[in-house]
Formats: structure tokens, sequence, C-alpha cells
């Protein structure tokens, strides 16, 4: 007969602290797995939104301007609508234009965050029907051979020739499906004594084939949605709002803020000679001599990323307050097509 013997208490304990070793050490290597598998996942969201901001502000911005004749003097558009204020035509006459974002009930974007507009004509070929004359001391009235989603009650259209051009309101509901829609430009929102580069509108003739263009106008902003992130604050995105249809559309979230650059040339060249702010491009009223457009961009991911506290990074040359949530910067600059000759 052989005598057993069991494990005595000590060994059982030395079993159990190696088993305890052991358990603690896989275990710091899943968290630590964890950890860096959430920011990996983080920063490749943070990636994908970026690269898709972008180029969706790219492939926006680079036709500004297409088809509004923005090279035609300024004498020789005779502004009748908002009873013949320049204004009305001034942001139509530059295919970029932005500003900075202060709260005011007329802008789109948060506080301290840029707004970019966007002008161009609608793409659409109407013109003046057969035989159509455009006289106003005569007629309040224009028919045009098709109809565009942007000729709507109240909207303006630019009617031009190869000399000249007039900006008009339209002043009825046109009718979409009518072979030649008719377009009113009554007086109540149009100046008919407006003084046009030496002439007046009540002298002024067009005949077909004088193209109708309307416009279209998108503005892009940073702006908060509805919803609230893993931490409970709210979920910032990039929106464009397309004035025509008066729609907004959320482009992609995560977007913190945004900052734009104007490259601004010398009068009539298309280097750039230095990049400036919306205010410093009003105040130089060298909307004209926009060549380029720098975009920055600031994302942040959503929920809190381990290590994300001690992140180190500058925005609009000002350092970014860490708060744990993952963040990255995002840079570009688009040429603008119908500006650089």
């Amino acid at each position: 007969m052989h005598k057993q013997r069991g494990i005595s208490l000590i060994e059982l304990m030395i079993a159990m602290l190696i088993g305890l070793m052991i358990t603690g050490a896989v275990t710091q290597a899943f968290l630590g797995s964890l950890v860096t598998s959430r920011m990996q996942g983080n920063m490749s969201r943070l990636q994908e939104s970026g690269r898709f901001a972008l180029q969706y502000l790219a492939q926006e911005s680079r036709p500004a301007g297409v088809g509004l004749g923005v090279r035609m003097p300024e004498e020789q558009i005779c502004v009748v609508a908002n009873a013949g204020d320049p204004a009305a035509w001034a942001r139509f006459n530059r295919p970029v234009w932005g500003r900075r974002s202060t709260g005011a009930a007329d802008h789109l974007g948060l506080n301290g965050t840029d707004e970019l507009h966007l002008f161009s004509s609608d793409n659409c070929n109407s013109f003046l029907t057969s035989g159509e004359i455009l006289n106003p001391g005569s007629n309040a009235n224009i028919r045009v051979t098709t109809y565009c989603p942007s000729m709507r009650q109240n909207s303006l259209v630019l009617v031009a020739d190869l000399e000249k051009a007039v900006l008009l309101r339209i002043t009825n509901n046109p009718n979409p499906n009518a072979p030649n829609p008719t377009l009113a430009h009554a007086a109540s929102t149009n100046n008919a004594n407006a003084q046009c580069g030496g002439f007046r509108f009540t002298d002024i003739r067009f005949e077909s084939p004088a193209r109708v263009m309307g416009f279209d106008h998108r503005i892009y902003y940073v702006a908060n949605t509805a919803r609230v992130g893993a931490n409970g604050q709210p979920i910032r995105a990039l929106f464009v709002r397309n004035s025509v249809a008066g729609t907004a559309e959320e482009v992609v979230d995560g977007v913190e803020s945004m900052r734009i650059g104007y490259g601004v040339a010398l009068p009539g060249r298309n280097a750039v000679q230095q990049y400036m702010t919306a205010a410093q491009v009003e105040a130089a009223n060298r909307w004209g001599d926009v060549r380029t457009l720098s975009f920055e961009l600031l994302l942040v991911a959503d929920g809190q990323t381990a290590g994300a506290e001690q992140q180190e990074l500058t925005f609009d040359g000002a350092a970014v307050a860490a708060d744990g949530r993952l963040r990255q910067v995002y840079r570009t600059v688009v040429a603008l097509r119908n500006r650089v000759e």
C-alpha cells in the first residue's frame, strides 16, 4: 500500500498566486488591446470623415461662379431687383464669399465658426422665346423657353446678352408645366427707373436669344445636430443649405469647427499673393481677387478615448483644449476654376 499525499496549503496558495498573475497579465493585455482597438477605430472614423469632408468641399467649391458671367463689368449690369439696391447684385457677382459666424439671427453657423457662400448659375439653359422682347417701357412680363427650378416667386434672374444684363426679381409663381413659362417682374420689387451705366432700365431692350439664368446659392457651415454623443455633448456636423430650395442637409458629423482662408492675387493675376480671412477680404473689398480657398477642419470622435486627454493639437494657430475626446485637424487648398485663367 502506498500512501497518497494531497496538495499542501502552501502549494495551493502558490498555484493560486501563479494563476492570478497569469490572469492579470492576460486581462492587462486584453484591456490594452481593447484601448488600442478603440483608438484605432476612432482614428479610422476621423480619417474617413475628414477625407470625405475635404473632398466634398473641394468638389463643391471648384466650379464656383461657373456660368455667372462674372467678368462682365458692374456698369453693364442693371440692378433692378430690390428697388434698385446694388447690394442685390454684389453677392451674385462674386462667386465666393464668406464670414465668421457670430450667432446673429441670419448666421447659420455656430458662433466662432466660418461660413462659406458659393454662387453659380443654375446650369439651366433658358432663353427668351423666339420673338419675345424684354422692354420694360411696354411690358412687365417675359416668356422663356424652359422652366428652371430657380425660377420661383421672389427669386432673382439675370437676363443677359453680350452687351448688357439686368437683374430682376420674379413676382409671380411661374408654371413649371407651361411650354413657355411667363416671368413677371412687377414694379413692387423692381425699380423701373434704375440707372444702369448711362441708361435707364425703361430704355433697355432685349430680344431672343437673350439668356435668362437663375442662381444656385449654397452655404456651407458647422452647426449642432439634434443628437448628443456618448458623453452627453451635442454632436456637431458640416451642413450645406440650398438657398433656392430652402433646405439644409447634413454632410458629415463630427466636424467641430471650420476655418477658411481666401487666397488673394493681385488684380488680373493668378498667383496667390496672400491668404486672408473673410473679414480682411471684405474690408479690402477684394472678393474679386480670390483665386483659391484653404480649408481647415477640426474633427472630434464621439466618446472618451484613453490617452486623448494628453493630446496636443493646433487649430487656426491656437492650441485645442483636450477633454478626453480624440481630435484631428485636416487641411486642403482648392483652386477656383472660374477665377484662374
